[in-house]
């Protein structure tokens, strides 16, 4: 499956009454722009906006969208439906990395930064999922990434502090490799 077949399998939140744009379309757009280092809704539509000429002949868009109508349309998308049509295509990844992360600049007031364990495909490096650490507990919350993912004939590495016996247990018991 190619990506954009996976975004056509994404149930559009708006009715087909004024719709300019497919959800495709838009998805395709940020999706390219994230896999070229853009972080930022807006520093994916200024990529796309450089790039529409291109954009426009290969996605058969008769013109750019606009920044406020992206917006509108996230906001309805359910990002259930977003990862359950992408997961397919993320699995043909062939290597994944499980690490522990503080997320910058979510620390407020007297409160810790959020942390999280991030699945992380190698050919993309993107993540892929990722889960909040509850109680610190890091390994509990990388058992529950491996979970979630499809891990049949994957090679899977992890930090040293969620490379215990429990998360090597959970990788083979899915019949995998892991590598530390």
């Amino acid at each position: 499956m190619n990506l954009l077949d996976a975004l056509r399998q994404i149930k559009d939140p708006r009715s087909r009454q004024g719709k300019i744009y497919e959800l495709w379309q838009i998805l395709a757009i940020l999706v390219l722009a994230a896999m070229q280092g853009e972080t930022s809704l807006h520093g994916m539509w200024s990529w796309g906006k450089e790039h529409a000429a291109l954009l426009q002949q290969r996605l058969d868009l008769w013109r750019y969208p606009g920044l406020v109508g992206i917006w509108k349309l996230l906001k309805r998308l359910d990002g259930g439906a977003l990862e359950e049509a992408l997961r397919p295509w993320l699995a043909e990844e062939q290597a994944y990395a499980v690490d522990g992360k503080h997320l910058r600049g979510s620390k407020r007031g007297a409160e810790e930064a959020l942390r999280v364990v991030a699945l992380v495909g190698q050919r993309l490096g993107q993540v892929l999922v990722q889960c909040e650490v509850k109680g610190g507990n890091e390994l509990e919350a990388a058992l529950a990434l491996l979970e979630e993912m499809p891990l049949e004939g994957k090679v899977v590495s992890a930090d040293a502090g969620i490379l215990q016996a429990p998360f090597a247990r959970k990788v083979v018991e899915k019949g995998e490799a892991i590598s530390g």
